[in-house]
């Protein structure tokens, strides 16, 4: 009970000083125009891996892993009548790769390695606003590509099979589309710099890679060759922290 009491001074004082701050600022932010700047974020990256044949002894496991990464933005802002304002955004996401490796003995010599990477995000996206005053919410939509390099491959250390060339592998580099969606809020809290605080989810199309044996030939018999793929489905949830100049 204590600690909530506790928890509760310290969220009223918090809320008062920011209260407090706005109160203070002593210029009324423009919103209308082109701004870009730079972002920061967290990642969920997951990939879904679909092994319709088990070509790899194995079920094939959802990959998921957490990572921090950043980018560029910039967009126009366009006000309407009262407090909307609608626009145009466009980023650029830096790489998310998972590097895992799933042996099938307990000495560790043979397995499955999984190299999964989005080389790059790079988003165009509709923005919707409501200002108050120096902050606004806003609401985005849009769509995605990603330069992507899947590849799944068995390793057998005892015989040097260490590398997707020299082993059975399913691989793909290709780029994919996807949508985008996204909530957030920005504060100006001097004139024209903003600072922003977006939750953005990006989800991708799937795509299908043939797995090959060592010598680049189909690994699986003549009537399996049709289901003897890997798919690998990504998506991104990102909590992302922003600053940004309205020029």
């Amino acid at each position: 009970m204590a600690d909530f009491k506790m928890m509760t001074a310290a969220l009223l004082a918090a809320t008062t000083s920011l209260a407090g701050a706005v109160a203070a600022q002593d210029f009324q932010q423009d919103w209308e125009g082109f701004y870009a700047g730079l972002h920061a974020e967290a990642s969920i990256y997951d990939v879904v891996v679909t092994d319709l044949n088990n070509s790899f002894l194995s079920q094939s496991p959802n990959l998921s892993i957490l990572a921090g990464h950043g980018g560029v933005t910039g967009g126009y802002n366009y006000a309407l009548q009262g407090n909307l304002i609608v626009g145009a955004e466009i980023d650029y996401t830096s790489e998310l790769r998972i590097d895992e490796f799933f042996s099938s003995n307990s000495a560790a010599t043979t397995g499955t390695q999984y190299d999964l990477a989005l080389e790059g995000i790079l988003a165009l996206k509709g923005r919707a606003a409501y200002v108050q005053g120096n902050a606004l919410g806003f609401m985005s939509v849009g769509v995605a590509s990603a330069t992507t390099s899947m590849e799944t491959y068995s390793i057998n250390t005892s015989t040097a099979v260490t590398a997707c060339d020299d082993s059975n592998c399913a691989r793909s580099t290709e780029d994919l589309l996807g949508l985008t969606m996204g909530v957030g809020a920005e504060w100006a809290f001097r004139e024209n710099w903003i600072g922003r605080v977006e939750f953005q989810h990006y989800a991708f199309e799937s795509v299908q890679a043939p797995v090959r044996n060592s010598a680049d030939l189909p690994f699986c018999a003549t009537g399996d060759t049709d289901q003897c793929t890997i798919g690998y489905t990504p998506s991104v949830s990102s909590v992302r922290f922003g600053l940004s100049y309205k020029f």
